[in-house]
C-alpha cells in the first residue's frame, strides 16, 4: 500500500477531530499532500472515523480522479483540491463541524482580530465564506477566495476549513479556531469584543509571517 504512514496520519488526524468535539458523526474531512506529487489523500465519504482504517483513504490526483478503488472519496475533495493547487505553503486541511465555529458561521459573522492567536495562528481575522451547496465548485471557489495568504476561514451555515504545512498543524488550526469562536459567542454576551490596537495587530502579523518562512 503506497503512502501508508501518510494514511495512518490522516486516519488519526480524524479520529482525534472526533473524540475532541470538532466534528460528529461521519461530518467533516481530513487530506493532506503526498509530498513533490501533484496527489493528495482524503478521508472517504460517509465513513464513521472510528471505522476508517489506512486502507480506507483515497488517493486522488490533481485532476479530481481516484488512483485507487476502493471507498468513494470526501464529497469536498473538490474544496481541498483546489486549496493544495492554489496553496503551495498547505500540506493538510481539517475540516471541521465543530459547536462553536457552526454557531458563528450561521450568523455570518467576521471575528475581528481581538486575541493575538488569530495573528500568530490564523494570519488574522476569521471571516465567513459565501454560502453555496456541500461539494460544489461553488464552494470550492468560495473557499478560495476568502481564504487567500491565511490558515483558516468558517463556511457559512456549514463549517471551518483549516491548513497548515502539514496535518499536525492544521489540527491544531482547527483547536484554535473553535476556541476564538468559542470566547467570542461568550464575549459577545457580555457586550462585545474589543478588537487589537493596530501596533498589537502589526506585530502579530509579522510574527504570522516569519512564521511562514520556516
Amino acid at each position: 500500500m503506497e503512502y501508508e504512514e501518510l494514511r495512518k496520519q490522516v486516519v488519526e488526524a480524524g479520529l482525534n477531530m472526533y473524540r475532541r468535539g470538532l466534528t460528529h458523526e461521519t461530518s467533516g474531512n481530513i487530506s493532506c499532500r503526498v509530498p513533490k506529487k501533484e496527489k493528495i489523500l482524503i478521508t472517504p465519504s460517509s465513513v464513521p472515523y472510528e471505522e476508517i482504517q489506512p486502507k480506507d483513504i483515497m488517493l486522488m490526483n490533481f485532476a479530481g480522479e481516484a488512483e485507487e478503488s476502493g471507498r468513494n472519496p470526501s464529497s469536498e475533495t473538490p474544496f481541498h483540491l483546489l486549496v493544495y493547487k492554489n496553496r503551495a505553503d498547505v500540506g493538510g486541511i481539517v475540516h471541521s463541524h465543530s459547536v462553536y465555529a457552526l454557531a458563528v458561521a450561521a450568523s455570518r459573522k467576521t471575528i475581528p482580530v481581538f486575541l493575538d492567536e488569530m495573528f500568530s495562528e490564523i494570519g488574522g481575522e476569521l471571516v465567513v465564506s459565501d454560502y453555496a451547496l456541500p461539494g460544489s465548485q461553488e464552494l470550492a471557489s468560495n473557499i478560495l477566495e476568502k481564504l487567500g495568504d491565511k490558515n483558516a476561514l468558517l463556511l457559512a451555515n456549514h463549517g471551518t476549513v483549516c491548513c497548515g504545512k502539514d496535518l499536525e498543524e492544521a489540527f491544531l488550526v482547527a483547536e484554535t479556531v473553535e476556541k476564538i469562536c468559542r470566547i467570542f459567542v461568550l464575549s459577545s454576551m457580555l457586550g462585545g469584543v474589543y478588537p487589537l490596537p493596530e501596533e498589537g495587530i502589526e506585530y502579530q502579523r509579522m510574527m504570522y509571517e516569519m512564521k511562514k518562512e520556516f
